[in-house]
């Protein structure tokens, strides 16, 4: 099989024909036999794809030194910078153009997140589907061996083979023991630090990647995407290790190249039915750094003998089935694009985690963190130099927290609710948060997440051309539940007041100054939420769901199988595929459902060799 990977944000997938949906056959050409050299093509190379992305491959030192996804974010070669309202219109509260970073980059965002990778509060998730589909291989306990298939674990010592996996593609590693460290890291302020966290915690969880631990309560150190070097570990590694061996030279990449339209035709039996698709070389989203300004594309096209992949993400996936006639007719028509395939559930069902920070002053620095400025030149960083020069383990080998509790809410049948913590200073995804970050080395920082939050937004063009912005409204609290969300952000808060009002670490603290003093009511605190509230999960934009016996559910656009409802040879699989959004951090969960995906789509390959 030969695969052709598009960096960019995109790809495609199969799909069988669905009644009860409006197709616009006379907008197709009919389907001819195609000659192509390629079997599928890919676009994108985040979590969930299977072979492609669209930047170029980035390998710098923001891309593997864990600590420097504070830098990876705002990395000219990768940065997407997109913008969304969180609010509509008329709200009390008003958060437009806010900043919601993704990359462009063989791996996708899976190159500049913060490595943390926990599965656990999937089981509703995963079981959902299974009763949905009526298919037990989508059940929480069957897709905890997908992880252990791309897993390579490095802190159970071999000795866990029921929940976790040793061969895999993707390490997983702890933070480096404090006790392993050099002593002077370790002042008195980070011991008691660490202590107030872990008398906090209990009772402990082992491992939030045991099945056993999937609803479980208290505290725990979480695992990351990190290598025996101390290094990231993403999809990059490993879409770049098959691209360039030996064994595998069908696969190869078209980077720098916006794919514009997926192609498709009517097939023999009246279906629409996907062969490719139009892609744009050169050519930058509007989002990127490199972007300068709308312009007449050169395209070309490029043909497949079986399937379209799109993994283009939460943003790009939907815009491009629009721009290729496949979602709600009357938007569709409002650009002047041909429908194609009325599937009103594209660009609908946005969904992200809430989360929301609180910060500490401390009366001195973490001396865990002195000299760290982020630097890409040693004799300008002591960190690095240190990093470089022992074994890679200083702060710089640490992922996106040290400590986390999950709880749960009065009115929630499971847990809900998990508090993150960071010896540093980040009050969520905004603008300047690097340069903030090493300004502020005596801050402590607690970020309270709320898992299956209500709120549900839109993706919605403004316009036909590929180059267009995107109208990103996540209408945030606008659910019935919205209040009750913010409610319970609100007593996540109050306890990690009293976390920082505990005797052990009470004598090092200075003051709160996030949002501090003038915040102590629930109405204050509540303004704090919906002021500073952000989200770096989104996803859930190309839902997957079951039609009933009495017809196709308009909210839904994919099947069981990532395939589009109503369109051969087309499937979707990223985080836009989720119908929810899955547990505490959809990385590694995302990487399950595109494993999952692997064996369908291979499983149809050899069914139809054997035809």
């Amino acid at each position: 099989m030969k695969f052709l990977t598009l960096t960019l944000a995109i790809a495609v997938v199969l799909l069988s024909p669905s009644a009860n949906r409006t197709f616009a056959a006379e907008n197709l050409p009919p389907c001819e036999e195609s000659n192509s050299t390629f079997d599928y093509v890919v676009v994108g190379a985040g979590a969930g794809v299977l072979v492609v992305d669209a930047g170029h491959d980035v390998l710098n030192l923001n891309t593997t030194i864990p600590l420097y996804f504070i830098r990876a974010i705002e990395d000219l070669q990768t940065e997407l910078n997109y913008t969304l309202d969180e609010y509509p219109p008329g709200f009390q509260f008003q958060k437009n153009d806010t900043w919601y970073p993704r990359a462009r980059a063989v791996g996708g965002s899976t190159i500049h997140n913060a490595m943390i990778n926990i599965i656990a509060e999937t089981k509703t998730d995963f079981d959902n589907l299974a009763t949905a589909f009526n298919n037990s291989t989508w059940s929480r306990d069957n897709m905890q061996n997908y992880f252990k298939r791309i897993e390579h674990n490095l802190y159970t010592l071999g000795l866990d083979p029921v929940n976790h996996g040793y061969d895999g593609w993707l390490s997983t590693n702890l933070n480096p023991d404090l006790t392993v460290l050099n002593p002077m890291f370790l002042d008195a302020q980070t011991v008691a630090f660490f202590a107030t966290l872990v008398a906090a915690g209990l009772p402990p969880i082992v491992d939030l990647n045991d099945l056993v631990s999937d609803r479980a309560i208290g505290g725990t150190m979480p695992s990351f995407t990190i290598d025996a070097d101390h290094t990231r570990s993403s999809v990059r590694d490993r879409l770049v290790n098959v691209n360039q061996s030996e064994l595998n030279p069908s696969l190869q990449f078209a980077l720098d190249t916006l794919a514009t339209k997926i192609l498709l035709c009517n097939s023999s039996s009246g279906t629409p039915t996907a062969y490719g698709v139009e892609i744009a070389p050169g050519a930058a989203l509007p989002s990127a750094s490199n972007f300068q300004g709308k312009a007449i594309l050169r395209t070309e096209n490029i043909t497949v003998k079986r399937e379209v992949i799109i993994s283009a993400g939460v943003f790009q996936s939907p815009q491009l089935l629009m721009l290729s006639g496949i979602g709600n007719s009357s938007h569709l028509q409002e650009f002047g694009i041909a429908p194609i395939l009325d599937l009103p559930g594209v660009g609908k069902n946005l969904q992200d985690h809430d989360e929301i920070s609180v910060i500490w002053r401390m009366k001195q620095n973490f001396s865990l963190l002195n000299g760290c400025v982020l630097q890409p030149d040693p004799a300008q960083d002591p960190c690095l130099e240190f990093w470089e020069d022992n074994g890679h383990l200083n702060a710089y080998s640490f992922g996106g927290t040290v400590e986390a509790f999950t709880s749960q809410s009065a009115d929630s049948s499971e847990p809900d609710l998990m508090t993150y913590w960071e010896p540093a200073y980040f009050p969520g995804f905004v603008r300047g948060f690097p340069e903030a970050f090493i300004d502020n080395k005596n801050a402590v920082t607690a970020v309270h997440l709320k898992a299956h939050p209500s709120s549900r937004g839109t993706v919605q063009l403004t316009g036909a051309h590929p180059q267009d912005v995107l109208n990103i409204q996540k209408l945030h609290f606008q659910a019935e539940n919205g209040p009750q969300d913010v409610a319970d952000l609100r007593e996540a808060i109050k306890r990690s007041r009293t976390v920082m009002q505990s005797l052990t670490i009470l004598p090092f603290v200075d003051e709160e100054i996030f949002p501090g003093v003038q915040a102590q009511t629930d109405d204050e605190i509540d303004a704090h939420i919906y002021e500073n509230i952000f989200g770096h999960h989104a996803c859930c934009t190309n839902p997957m769901g079951a039609d009933s016996e009495h017809g196709s559910d308009p909210s839904t656009v994919l099947d069981g199988d990532f395939k589009v409802k109503g369109v051969d040879n087309l499937r979707v699989v990223d985080a836009s595929s989720w119908p929810d959004v899955p547990g505490w951090f959809i990385c590694t969960p995302t990487y399950m459902i595109s494993e999952k995906a692997a064996d369908v789509i291979i499983a149809k390959a050899q069914e139809g060799s054997t035809q």
